[in-house]
């Protein structure tokens, strides 16, 4: 992403939720469940053999996000100005439905609930994206409420 980018991600953040409407879209019947990813048997790993990083890029971090964050625009912002500052692109790791980041823009991997499938996703996305480091998002969380004084 580009700093415009990044600006206009800390430009919209909003403590506001967008209205769900998916009731009214599938006349109250279940969605299909998200995540459920089924990783094939084979001996070359598809995202190291098909897409290379650029040396000297922005680094690139995990959020991994196991429940909706109260605060999910307080981090929202966070992340996106150490984007700015620190050159660091997040990458969002969310074990439920609707993570919160979604509306701001950001990069969100979809991975499924259960802990050994789960594991597997995140390694499978870690190689893909040559995460850095894979942080909880519950401690941003933290780390934006003690800013703002709670």
């Amino acid at each position: 992403m580009t700093d415009i980018s990044w600006f206009e991600i800390l430009g919209r953040t909003s403590p506001k939720r967008p209205v769900q409407l998916d009731a009214l879209i599938t006349d109250n019947q279940k969605p299909k469940a998200y995540g459920k990813v089924v990783f094939p048997e084979m001996e070359l790993t598809p995202s190291i053999a098909l897409w290379e990083h650029d040396k000297g890029g922005p680094t690139y971090i995990g959020i991994r996000v196991l429940k909706p964050l109260e605060s999910a625009y307080n981090v929202a912002r966070l992340l996106a100005a150490a984007a700015l500052e620190r050159e660091v692109f997040p990458v969002i790791l969310s074990r439920v439905e609707y993570s919160g980041f979604e509306q701001f823009g950001f990069r969100v991997e979809r991975v499924p609930d259960e802990p050994t499938a789960a594991l597997a996703a995140e390694a499978e996305i870690r190689k893909f994206w040559d995460l850095a480091i894979i942080i909880d998002g519950d401690e941003i969380g933290r780390w934006s409420d003690q800013s703002n004084g709670v």
